[in-house]
């Protein structure tokens, strides 16, 4: 029975291409929120350039994370951006793409959960370090803010596209938002500022 409902269920959903067509109608309809879900793309760009740029002022706890340096981790944010505008921005809302649409899709899921699990690892690391000086509510923020996911790919699954922009666009902007946040106020406090007021 259990199978049956699941196979009924799957069947009942739209399928990819009536998902496409209905994006780029809205493309014409909702021309903002399309904007706004295409430009979510490089929120994980933006992220990448300020750690990176912040790094030096950055305590010793906040210059790695759990799986790699700070600076590869900040690479890959900057890559992440690119590769979630193709998926996304490109080729979820039919446009062509070089290859396959499965490369870009697979690529940019690889990459965005793995850069997840990390910071999700991190934040807990960072939130315990005694160099911490960003508001500790940051660090479980970020990690809630990660559940956005899970109305974005419902909505996905089940053709309702306008609340599937918001909420895709959430998952993209809502956590980059706190990351920035808790890196500024940490590099704010870190051993850059604090060595300036030493002088």
């Amino acid at each position: 029975r259990i199978a049956g409902a699941a196979s009924a269920a799957a069947s009942a959903a739209p399928s990819l291409e009536h998902r496409t067509a209905q994006l780029r109608k809205l493309e014409a309809s909702r021309p903002r929120l399309v904007f706004a879900y295409r430009a979510s793309c490089f929120a994980y760009s933006a992220t990448g350039a300020v750690y990176a740029a912040c790094l030096p002022r950055l305590p010793t706890a906040f210059r790695s994370t759990v799986l790699c340096g700070g600076g590869w981790f900040a690479a890959a944010l900057l890559l992440q951006g690119g590769l979630s505008f193709m998926n996304d921005a490109v080729a979820t809302l039919g446009r062509p793409v070089p290859f396959s649409r499965r490369l870009w899709q697979t690529l940019d899921r690889l990459l965005a959960w793995t850069l997840t699990a990390n910071a999700a690892a991190t934040a807990r690391v960072w939130a315990a370090s005694a160099e911490s000086t960003a508001h500790p509510a940051l660090a479980p923020a970020m990690v809630l803010s990660f559940l956005t996911f899970i109305p974005s790919r419902l909505c996905e699954v089940w053709g309702r596209m306008v609340p599937f922009l918001a909420w895709h666009s959430a998952w993209h902007y809502v956590p980059n938002a706190i990351a920035l946040a808790w890196i500024l106020q940490t590099a704010a406090g870190g051993p850059g500022a604090g060595g300036a007021e030493a002088e």
